[in-house]
């Protein structure tokens, strides 16, 4: 049986829509225009019919999702796909045009055979539902590889110009139908362009009265078009409301905050310098983070997903730590697993000397410096991926320099509480006393780079 998310039926999906689209479009107008078409066009248009003809086949042995739950059953698959749209697929692969002559003989049937190709256009419908599946999660292994690419306001934009652009045609060709003495003098470029006109006026309901139906099924035609059109104007409108209120939701909420923020600034007089650096934090947390915060992410991750994405994210910076370079994976994976999330703006003490030591630090983004205050020099310069303050930590002794963001700083900091635990529940992988290799660290590591934490 066929995966229904395989990438090759998902292409084969894309070229089935868009020579559904084709016959879409073009069907209505050879009805109404009743025009020929050359010996190349039919011959691409026997292709296609050949290709939808392989898609019944493939239908047949095509899985598909209830309730989350794939179906691979053969017969129930058949059951399914034979009480829902064989009939449409068959009607859009059957060559009727070949057989012509034999309705013809039969059965009387011609121009009504014309109207069947129609069919191919209802299949624009399945097609469409099953692109929305995709992006509305009830293929939940192939939804989030769609949605990486295309937004769900986006890919809700397309689609609604989409059927609307669709749907006035439809409704142009059937006003050039009910009313063939319809600019009968013109060349059928400016009946449709003229007809398209007529049907878009009365859709949105502006109607001009310029084309107005003559006789009584015109204006029935007319009428229900125009109750259609009421549908249509209030769902566009409720749409584009909806569509430009979520094209930055994100951007909306930190307005708020800041409006918020502001308030609080106002109530509480905080002088100058204060207020700016706490709108200063804020504007920083926009532009590096877009206002997430990750806390409110970890909350309602469960723990099995919350270990594997927190080790994912932080093994690097822990590696660089020598203490943890060679423990097991399992002890790595509950360092990251206690990683608190931590930010700082320019100028910010991250700790002072003198201080209680009770955690170390790793640096995701930004630049720290570490000072010593006693001697009033800059002692080193650490970057992205570095890592601070856990010699301090591990010796259980208080801090011996400072230090200071030069800059807005995204930092993750693991506790005493916290490594004592992990040392506890890995009794076996005791963290060594770094006494003994203070010396190979002092005057190797750091003093030969000095973006590593001397």
């Amino acid at each position: 049986m066929i995966h229904p998310d395989k990438s090759w039926k998902r292409i084969w999906d894309l070229v089935t829509f868009c020579a559904t689209t084709y016959f879409a479009v073009e069907v209505p107008l050879r009805i109404i225009f009743d025009y020929k078409i050359g010996g190349q066009i039919a011959f691409y248009e026997r292709i296609i019919q050949i290709l939808f003809g392989i898609d019944i086949i493939l239908n047949f042995f095509t899985g598909y999702f209830q309730e989350r739950t794939l179906i691979t059953n053969r017969k129930l698959v058949a059951k399914r796909y034979l009480r829902s749209w064989f009939l449409v697929d068959f009607c859009s692969a059957f060559p009727f045009d070949i057989f012509g002559q034999f309705f013809y003989s039969y059965f009387g049937l011609t121009d009504s055979l014309r109207v069947l190709r129609l069919a191919r256009s209802v299949k624009v419908f399945e097609l469409f539902r099953s692109l929305r599946m995709l992006a509305t999660g009830e293929r939940e292994d192939y939804q989030y590889k769609v949605l990486e690419v295309l937004s769900p306001v986006t890919f809700r934009l397309i689609f609604f110009v989409y059927w609307t652009s669709l749907f006035a045609h439809w409704v142009a060709c059937g006003w050039i139908h009910l009313n063939p003495g319809f600019l009968a003098n013109s060349d059928n470029t400016t009946r449709y362009i003229r007809s398209l006109y007529w049907s878009v006026t009365t859709l949105t309901t502006i109607g001009y009265g310029d084309i107005t139906p003559t006789t009584n099924i015109q204006t029935i035609y007319t009428m229900g078009v125009m109750i259609v059109g009421v549908g249509i104007y209030g769902y566009v409108i409720g749409n584009i409301a909806t569509i430009l209120s979520s094209l930055d939701i994100s951007r909306i909420a930190f307005q708020e905050k800041i409006n918020t923020v502001n308030s609080f600034l106002k109530y509480k007089k905080l002088p100058n310098h204060l207020s700016n650096r706490i709108r200063s934090y804020y504007f920083n947390l926009w532009e590096n983070k877009h206002g997430v915060d990750e806390d409110d992410i970890w909350e309602d991750l469960p723990l099995g997903i919350k270990a594997d994405v927190s080790f994912y994210l932080h093994e690097k910076l822990i590696d660089s730590v020598p203490y943890f370079k060679n423990r097991t994976e399992e002890f790595k994976r509950e360092v990251a697993l206690r990683l608190k999330p931590v930010l700082f703006t320019k100028g910010d003490w991250i700790y002072r000397e003198g201080d209680f030591s009770d955690n170390m630090y790793f640096i995701a983004k930004g630049q720290i410096e570490i000072y010593g205050e006693t001697t009033k020099t800059v002692i080193a310069t650490l970057n992205e991926g570095s890592f601070f303050g856990e010699r301090d930590l591990f010796d259980r002794t208080d801090r011996k320099t400072s230090a200071k963001a030069i800059q807005f700083c995204d930092l993750y900091t693991l506790d005493r509480t916290s490594l004592d635990t992990i040392s506890k529940h890995h009794s076996d992988e005791k963290i060594p006393s770094p006494q003994k290799k203070r010396k190979q660290t002092d005057h190797g590591k750091t003093r030969k780079n000095p973006s590593k934490r001397k």
